[in-house]
C-alpha cells in the first residue's frame, strides 16, 4: 500500500475545452516517487456518464493517464454526484474504484454527497440514474441522444445541487463520525470548502475544491502530516517541500 497520498476533489472539468492546467498537474504526479498514491474523490468532471456516446477526448485522456500510472502507484477513483457508471465501466483503469468509498487501515475516503441528508433532489436523481435498468437504457440511446442527454443532466445537476454546495450538515457529519472505529480519519470532498470536524478521537477532513484554487491535499499518515498543496508545487514532493500548513474552518 502507498505510504503517502495526494487527494483531489471537485475539479469539475467542463470538457468544453482542453483542461491543460489539470493535466499538467497530473504530469507532475507522474514524476513523483511510486510510494505516493493519488485518490480522486469525485466530481473530477462536471459530468461523466461512462457509456458510449456520452464521453469525449478529455475523459479518454484522463483514463489513459490512470492506466499508465497504476503500474507505478496506487490510483483510486471514487464517483462523485456528477459521475455515473465509471467504476463499473472502467475497473481496469484504476487500482481501486467504487461508487461509495475506499478504506486503508484507519483511513477512509468518500465523495461526501450522501452525508448531506437534506439534499433530497439529488437523492431522487441518484435513484433514477444509478441502477442497472437506467444504465442499459442510456447505453442503448447513447449513440443517438447521448450529447443532448448529457447536456440535460449537466444542467439539472447545476440547478438541483447548488443550494446544498455551501451547506455543511454538521450533525450528520458528527453522526457519521460516531459510527466509525476509534482514531478513524475520513477524507471527503463535495462541499467545496476546507473543513475539519472531530468527534471522540475521530476526524473528518473536507478537501478544498480543486476547481476554485487548483489545490490538492497531501497526507503522510506515518508522520502524521496533512497539508494543502497548490498544484504548481506538486513536483516539490520529490524532495522535501516547504508545505503550507492546512487549517480547519
Amino acid at each position: 500500500m502507498s505510504k503517502r497520498w495526494l487527494m483531489v476533489a471537485d475539479a469539475h472539468l467542463s470538457c468544453c475545452e482542453p483542461e491543460d492546467e489539470f493535466f499538467r498537474m497530473l504530469d507532475s504526479v507522474s514524476r513523483l516517487p511510486g510510494d505516493i498514491g493519488i485518490v480522486f474523490l469525485g466530481d473530477i468532471f462536471d459530468l461523466w456518464i461512462a457509456l458510449r456516446g456520452y464521453e469525449n477526448e478529455e475523459h479518454r485522456r484522463f483514463l489513459d493517464w490512470c492506466r499508465r500510472e497504476k503500474a507505478r502507484r496506487e490510483i483510486v477513483f471514487l464517483e462523485g454526484n456528477h459521475e455515473f457508471f465509471v467504476a463499473k465501466t472502467y475497473p481496469d483503469a484504476f487500482s481501486y474504484s467504487d461508487e461509495d468509498s475506499y478504506r486503508d487501515g484507519t483511513t477512509q475516503w468518500l465523495h461526501g454527497d450522501r452525508i448531506n441528508r437534506r439534499d433530497h433532489s439529488y437523492k431522487i436523481l441518484r435513484f433514477i440514474l444509478r441502477n442497472i435498468l437506467t444504465r442499459w437504457f442510456l447505453w442503448c440511446i447513447g449513440p443517438t441522444f447521448g450529447p443532448s442527454f448529457a447536456h440535460y443532466v449537466r444542467e439539472r445537476l447545476r440547478t438541483t445541487n447548488q443550494a446544498h454546495k455551501t451547506y455543511f450538515p454538521e450533525q450528520a457529519a458528527l453522526n457519521y463520525l460516531s459510527s466509525c472505529p476509534p482514531d478513524f480519519v475520513v477524507f471527503a470532498g463535495h462541499f467545496h470548502d476546507r473543513l475539519t470536524r472531530t468527534s471522540d478521537g475521530r476526524t473528518l477532513e473536507v478537501l478544498p475544491a480543486y476547481a476554485q484554487a487548483s489545490e490538492l491535499m497531501y497526507y503522510d499518515p506515518a508522520v502524521p502530516e496533512l497539508s494543502v498543496l497548490p498544484a504548481a508545487r506538486v513536483a516539490g514532493l520529490c524532495g522535501s517541500p516547504d508545505k503550507k500548513e492546512a487549517s480547519g474552518s
